[in-house]
């Protein structure tokens, strides 16, 4: 009996690691598309969170966490060391578990754990979590001493990963940023289409840079003259909502909206403040609200 049970655990995380190494070459696949497209999101502010996650996004640490995934997953395809994979796979989801966990405590919209696809972070906490569970529940036993190496199936693990590797880090790479005046920072993607992220920290004191920038000038010489608060807004950002519906109680004096074009929707503007729209020539990216 106690050899079955053995035999039941084995095979339970023979097919684990399998559903793993696919979870993990998905993620990296669409998070390296998302680095080599542009730009990462910033990260929302306010949390006791918030340092420790803008750690864990910054861009290069991103790439490495890429690389990490593709050598993880074909390590466990390739069945090597499977006791101590085990062990690497339930720290790893068990990680995963609590970043997706703070993401969701901090009000991020999304993981980022699959790119550019929105999905819940509660929703990747709980699915994580069962992972860890179901790591658990088909545990190996660890022999602590340093198993036999199977050259051959470790050099093609090697050269499959650097084969897959290289030409991915090359690609998250050319994703060009120059200092773009006084807006923020330009972004030039591998199909050649700009992205422009603002940095309105940068413009407090300053004449505001962005005149040039709207879809509809007309109007916009009031804000050439005095000391203006800038509100920019997105129109599927529901922070932006919840502090126009405030403002719109308050009616701070000289206050003007600047509206960031979105693909997902048109803004509809019942603000008494003075609105404008910034031009759909650039793609903008900005932390919402400022």
């Amino acid at each position: 009996m106690i050899k079955k049970n053995a035999r039941v655990k084995r095979f339970g995380f023979a097919q684990l690691r399998f559903v793993i190494a696919t979870i993990l070459l998905l993620a990296a696949g669409l998070k390296a598309y998302q680095l080599a497209t542009a730009p990462l999101p910033p990260v929302v502010q306010g949390s006791m969170f918030t340092p420790l996650l803008e750690l864990l996004g910054d861009r290069y640490f991103q790439m490495f966490v890429v690389v990490g995934e593709i050598l993880f997953a074909l390590v466990l395809l390739a069945n090597l060391w499977r006791s101590w994979m085990w062990l690497l796979s339930l720290l790893g989801f068990t990680a995963f578990t609590l970043v997706s966990a703070m993401k969701g405590l901090s009000g991020e919209s999304s993981c980022g754990c699959f790119g550019t696809v929105t999905v819940n972070p509660w929703y990747t906490a709980t699915f994580d979590a069962a992972i860890v569970g179901l790591l658990l529940v088909f545990r190996e036993r660890i022999d602590w001493t340093l198993p036999a190496l199977d050259w051959k199936r470790v050099l093609a693990v090697l050269v499959i990963w650097l084969v897959i590797a290289v030409p991915t880090m090359f690609v998250m790479l050319s994703l060009k940023e120059q200092p773009h005046a006084m807006l923020g920072v330009e972004f030039t993607a591998p199909d050649g289409s700009r992205m422009i992220l603002l940095k309105p920290e940068d413009w407090i004191g300053k004449e505001f840079p962005l005149f040039a920038r709207f879809a509809e000038p007309e109007g916009s010489e009031m804000l050439r003259q005095g000391t203006w608060n800038i509100l920019l807004v997105q129109p599927d950002c529901a922070d932006c909502k919840e502090m126009m519906a405030e403002l719109e109680r308050t009616k701070p004096e000289n206050l003007a909206i600047v509206v960031i074009p979105s693909a997902i929707g048109e803004y509809e503007s019942r603000a008494s403040f003075p609105t404008f729209e910034l031009d759909r020539r650039n793609n903008w990216l900005v932390k919402t609200p400022f």
